[in-house]
């Protein structure tokens, strides 16, 4: 059984090294996200809420298993009206930065991990409605505060200037409405959230 698993490492570490592929200097992408938001308790109510939306983001590969990239995205949600609460419509920008690791480097299949720090703004606005009979007056407001990310995924390269982005799947923190929490008296919170991302890769130039 050793000698079968032994082999079988062999043959597959040969079918790895058939599929290298030259480092791209650059790399631009552009796709879908989805994004699963935790509202903190100050929201009313507090609750888990799909996003979706954008990704757009550049990295430039220092050397073969390591890049500097920019990720940015914008996700939405939209809340119908309710007898207890007026229509809600949000939307979170991401802005993050940091280094990406390619352990395997560039190859047909391209794994990859990184940590990336920045900002997210969330912003919610409702419009002016008529609540159990008493007029609710519109209400907009925008929070921008310190968010990371951790996480990882995985290209498919469909030859020297393209790759099809199969998954990027990252836990995503943000720390929206850490004031109005002070300031309601609710404990701040921050929001835990998953966040899925998919679309096409442009590479320019090879190392």
């Amino acid at each position: 059984m050793k000698k079968l698993l032994a082999l079988f490492a062999l043959f597959a570490a040969c079918g790895i090294s058939t599929f290298a592929q030259g480092t791209p200097v650059v790399e631009i992408n552009g796709g879908y996200t989805f994004q699963k938001w935790y509202s903190p308790p100050v929201a009313t109510p507090p609750d888990s809420l799909d996003f979706h939306g954008f990704n757009v983001g550049i990295g430039y590969n220092f050397k073969r298993w390591l890049a500097g990239v920019a990720d940015i995205s914008g996700t939405y949600n939209s809340q119908d009206a309710t007898s207890l609460a007026p229509a809600s419509h949000e939307h979170i920008y991401s802005y993050l930065f940091g280094p990406r690791l390619y352990p395997l480097g560039h190859r047909k299949l391209t794994p990859y991990v990184h940590g990336l720090v920045g900002v997210a703004s969330y912003n919610v606005e409702t419009p002016a409605a008529i609540i159990d009979g008493e007029p609710v007056p519109a209400f907009s407001q925008t929070d921008t505060d310190f968010s990371f990310a951790l996480g990882g995924g995985l290209d498919l390269s469909l030859g020297k200037h393209f790759s099809i982005r199969l998954g990027q799947f990252d836990y995503q923190q943000t720390r929206a409405l850490h004031s109005d929490a002070v300031l309601s008296g609710v404990a701040p919170d921050n929001q835990n959230n998953f966040k899925y991302s998919a679309g096409i890769v442009i590479k320019f130039g090879e190392k």
